[in-house]
C-alpha cells in the first residue's frame, strides 16, 4: 500500500488581471526612466560632456550616516575652482573617497560635483543599463495587468510570458542589462585598480 501524496505546501494561482497590476508596471517604467535619466546625467558630467570643469582641492573628509536601507557614505569637500577661474565654491564636496589635500579632477553637475574619468564614466553608464532590468522586471505585470502577492506569483506571472514576443524582448533587455552593466563595472573597476 503506499502512502497517499499530499501537496506540502498549497499552490499559488495566477492573480486576476486588474488595474493594480497595470500601475505596478508603470511604476517600474517611471522608476527605469529615473535610473535612465540619473545614469547618463552623471555620465555626460563624469565624461566632462556637460558641467563646468574645475578642480576640487579636497580639505576634509567625513562619512554620512546612512538611512535604515543605506550604507555610509565618504563625503569630501573643500573649495572648487573651475578651470576658467570664474566659479569659486568653497563648500563644495563629492562623495568619493579621496585624501585630504589632494586635488581632484570635477565636472560642475547643477548644484553638486561629479568626479571625471573614464572609471567614473563606466560607472554611471552602468547605472544606465541597470534600469534596463528593471524594465524588464516591470514588464510583465504591465503586460498580463497581474498584481504578485507573493514572490510565487511574481515567478508565475514572468513564466507566463515566457513563450510571447513580451517575453522575448524581456529575455533580451535582461542579456543586454546584465552584459553591459557587467562590462561597465569591469572597466570601473580596471580603471580603478589602475589609477
Amino acid at each position: 500500500m503506499q502512502p497517499e501524496l499530499t501537496p506540502l505546501a498549497p499552490t499559488a494561482a495566477l492573480p486576476r488581471p486588474s488595474i493594480m497590476g497595470r500601475v505596478l508596471g508603470g511604476l517600474f517604467f517611471v522608476l527605469a526612466l529615473v535610473t535612465f535619466g540619473f545614469g547618463l546625467y552623471n555620465a555626460a558630467h563624469a565624461a566632462g560632456l556637460a558641467g563646468t570643469h574645475g578642480t576640487l582641492a579636497v580639505e576634509r573628509c567625513w562619512v554620512e550616516q546612512g538611512s535604515r536601507n543605506s550604507s555610509d557614505t565618504k563625503v569630501c569637500g573643500g573649495t572648487f575652482r573651475s578651470d576658467n577661474g570664474k566659479i569659486i565654491d568653497d563648500q563644495a564636496s563629492i562623495r568619493a573617497e579621496v585624501k585630504p589635500g589632494s586635488k581632484v579632477s570635477v565636472q560642475q553637475a547643477g548644484n553638486g560635483y561629479v568626479k571625471v574619468g573614464f572609471g567614473e564614466t563606466t560607472r554611471w553608464i552602468a547605472m544606465f543599463f541597470l534600469g534596463w532590468l528593471v524594465v524588464a522586471f516591470g514588464m510583465s505585470f504591465a503586460v498580463t495587468g497581474m498584481f504578485p502577492r507573493s514572490g510565487m506569483q511574481v515567478a508565475m506571472i514572468t513564466r507566463a510570458v515566457s513563450g510571447t514576443r513580451v517575453g522575448m524582448v524581456r529575455k533580451w533587455l535582461v542579456r543586454g542589462g546584465l552584459a553591459g552593466s557587467g562590462v561597465c563595472l569591469l572597466l570601473t573597476l580596471s580603471a580603478w585598480l589602475l589609477s
